[in-house]
């Protein structure tokens, strides 16, 4: 009986014990995730319901790869979890004649995460509101499949052909002995 209670005990103890091992190569740190998205318009002007204003549709997407972050690449295969915080958004080379009438930024396999109007030269750096369960999914895809597409679609007051920097502030956790 005493045998018998002592294995039942050992037994315990060393379930326990194994997600306590696992909690020691635990790796938490914090990390910027970026990347360039070059946009470009058609050239052609959108319908606008305003007659003196001339929109110009454009687009843009590029690969966001875990791959090519050096905080992440040594966990590339242990990764546990990334919380994506915020973004953080530039539009590079605005001139101060043009204006980004709307732009909205999509993550794929997940949907649009936000939509930012009347964007200027003077106000071109800018962290947009995002719904926290948006960016949840957009850290677990990233997690699943180590890259997501980011697209990034709008109008402007004429032809565009810059580059959205993103930068998503991240805490990621890695198992090390996983």
């Amino acid at each position: 009986m005493k045998i018998s209670t002592v294995v039942l005990l050992l037994a315990l103890v060393a379930l326990q014990g194994c997600d306590w091992i696992r909690d020691l190569g635990k790796v938490n740190f914090d990390t910027d995730l970026v990347v360039n998205v070059p946009i470009n318009s058609d050239m052609k002007k959108s319908v606008a319901t305003d007659e003196s204003v001339a929109d110009y549709n454009f687009f843009g997407s590029a690969v966001l790869s875990l791959a090519e972050n050096e905080d992440i690449e040594p966990y590339m295969e242990k990764l546990r979890e990334i919380n994506l915080q915020s973004l953080e958004v530039t539009i590079i080379g605005l001139l101060p004649t043009q204006t980004i009438i709307t732009m909205s930024l999509s993550v794929s396999g997940v949907g649009t995460l936000c939509t930012q109007t009347n964007i200027t030269s003077i106000n071109n750096t800018f962290t947009p509101e995002i719904d926290a369960n948006l960016l949840e999914e957009a850290g677990q895809k990233l997690v699943d499949d180590g890259l997501v597409t980011v697209t990034i679609s709008g109008t402007a007051t004429g032809p565009v052909a810059n580059t959205v920097t993103l930068v998503f502030k991240s805490k990621v956790t890695a198992g090390a002995l996983d």
